[in-house]
């Protein structure tokens, strides 16, 4: 990961309260000695001063503290002991407003952390009401702008790291820094891994071992009646984890299975087993063997045409842990244990606006791999297969409708892609412009439709994105969206940028479009 960082680049913070000293060193240390922090006093950022470090900023942190920001949304809890949806309307408005200002200046991915309400005491005499004034205004503040900003739960930091640790009382009052230490480094470490989201610089694959991982007890030995899953004792511990398994699943991790059994005894679990919460159709790939475990991950990610190093393993045994960090040092891995800590699956790329419908035709599209591979090996002849895989392409002006499947593919891609990454309303915005013209690209099979996989901006004679889920690789489905775009336009500049595992596009790019320059927006 350190290498992911810029060195040099630039991190504004946007706050209505002081962080030091505690904040600039620990950015240094998560990111880099050479990385530069602006620190703009909420209220001044619309100055030039202030809008031109918005310009150039890598990262935008946002930190408001309700009452000092919006003491008047406050007010009738003072008074009245009680508060209506008009005060929470007119702060999120105001924070709707707020964001406009700021995504006027800047392509930067914001970070928000949202409010807290231990800051304040006034619900000692409030009781709950100022509890859910703040949870009330985060919900909806979140849902507004849930394609636009990365929010950051600054109430789950705090109970994280403990009320009476996360507070310097005496740093308050003498300057507003009310914050301690070891809140600080546990605000910035997560600045950090959303920076690295929001690079696309996560994992998106998890590999799960079945005993005593999925279910409790060994299945060759206790038989399926005898498993431990689900109930009031140990079983709800493996219960508990498939559900948030299957939660991972829904905001488009993929999950597969690599488990020393027979296949057709772990299915039986999958179809007879009535605690199991995971379905064998959201498997995107069940390696059941009884070969090792690290060439049957290997294996995994060949199916998949996937990195290694965008894998998670996890297993009970620290046997096969320690095989895999030894044979597979790409490969992150996890220790199940009965009482282990979740946050180390924070790894993950988890976007709220994931469409269920596409994740059942990627998980489709991924077991039905077995299916290609069988056609493949029946020609000798890359072309014929091609052909008899049937492929159907569909490249069309994106709708609105697209635009949040199109602006995830440009997030979670890190392969075949020029680098571009897009929010929603930036799509929105950027398609305003007569110049620009964004397409989406859809592709089927004879077995199964890929759906929505890949997307094409041109702006004039610029090509801004180029992107392919994937799965869809290997198809010819690339050169194919490079045909359209020769076809409607005479492209002169290539705007790039690295995100370690796209040289391969840019060596495509640049030499499908000869005479066209090469354009690194930002190097990495």
């Amino acid at each position: 990961m350190e290498n992911s960082i810029r060195k040099n680049m630039n991190i504004s913070i946007i706050s209505d309260i002081i962080f030091n000293p505690y904040f600039i060193p620990s950015i240094k240390e998560h990111f880099d000695e050479m990385v530069k922090i602006y620190p703009i006093p909420y209220g001044e950022q619309s100055e030039d001063e202030h809008r031109k470090q918005l310009e150039k900023s890598e990262i935008i942190v946002i930190w408001l503290n309700l009452e000092s920001s919006y003491l008047r949304a406050c007010d009738a809890l003072y008074s009245q002991f009680s508060y209506d949806q008009q005060i929470i309307d007119q702060v999120v408005a105001s924070c709707k407003q707020f964001y406009t200002d700021i995504s006027s200046c800047s392509n930067a991915p914001i970070l928000w952390f949202l409010f807290e309400d231990y800051f304040n005491k006034l619900p000692v005499v409030t009781g709950y009401l100022y509890n859910a004034l703040v949870d009330s205004i985060n919900a909806e503040l979140s849902g507004v702008l849930k394609n636009d900003v990365s929010f950051i739960d600054l109430k789950h930091l705090i109970a994280e790291v403990g009320i009476p640790n996360a507070y310097d009382a005496k740093s308050k009052y003498r300057w507003n820094a009310p914050y301690s230490k070891i809140l600080i480094e546990a605000a910035v470490k997560e600045i950090h891994k959303r920076y690295l989201i929001e690079k696309g610089i996560t994992k998106k694959c998890l590999v799960l071992d079945c005993d005593n991982v999925l279910w409790g007890g060994i299945l060759s030995e206790d038989g399926i009646e005898n498993l431990k899953l689900g109930g009031s004792g140990v079983g709800r511990v493996y219960q508990d984890f498939q559900r948030f398994v299957l939660s991972l699943y829904y905001r488009g991790v993929i999950l597969t299975v690599c488990s020393k059994n027979d296949l057709s005894y772990v299915l039986t679990v999958f179809h007879e087993h009535s605690e199991m919460v995971l379905k064998e159709e959201q498997i995107a790939c069940f390696q059941v063997n009884w070969e090792d475990k690290p060439r049957n991950i290997k294996k995994i990610a060949e199916k998949l045409n996937i990195g290694l190093d965008s894998m998670v393993f996890v297993d009970d045994s620290p046997v096969e842990i320690e095989a895999v960090k030894a044979m597979l040092p790409e490969v992150t891995t996890i220790l199940f244990k009965r009482d282990m800590d979740y946050e180390q699956f924070s790894c993950f790329n988890l976007k709220s606006n994931v469409s269920i419908a596409d994740i059942d035709k990627r998980n489709e599209t991924y077991r039905t791999n077995g299916f290609r591979e069988k056609l493949k090996a029946k020609y000798t002849d890359y072309a014929d297969y091609i052909t008899a895989l049937e492929i159907k392409m569909d490249i069309h002006e994106a709708a609105p409708i697209e635009f949040s499947r199109i602006s995830e593919l440009t997030q979670r891609i890190n392969k075949c892609t020029n680098g571009r990454r897009y929010t929603v309303t930036e799509i929105k915005e950027r398609i305003n412009s007569e110049a620009v013209k964004l397409y989406s690209v859809s592709v089927s099979d004879r077995f199964s439709d890929l759906g929505l996989v890949g997307a094409i901006e041109v702006e004039g004679d610029v090509l801004t994105l180029f992107s392919l889920s994937c799965r869809a690789l290997g198809r010819e489905v690339e050169e194919k969206m490079i045909e359209f775009i020769s076809d409607k336009y005479q492209i002169k500049k290539i705007e790039f940028e690295s995100t370690y595992k796209n040289e391969s596009v840019k060596t495509l790019l640049s030499e499908s479009f000869s005479n066209a320059t090469i354009v690194n927006r930002e190097i990495l």
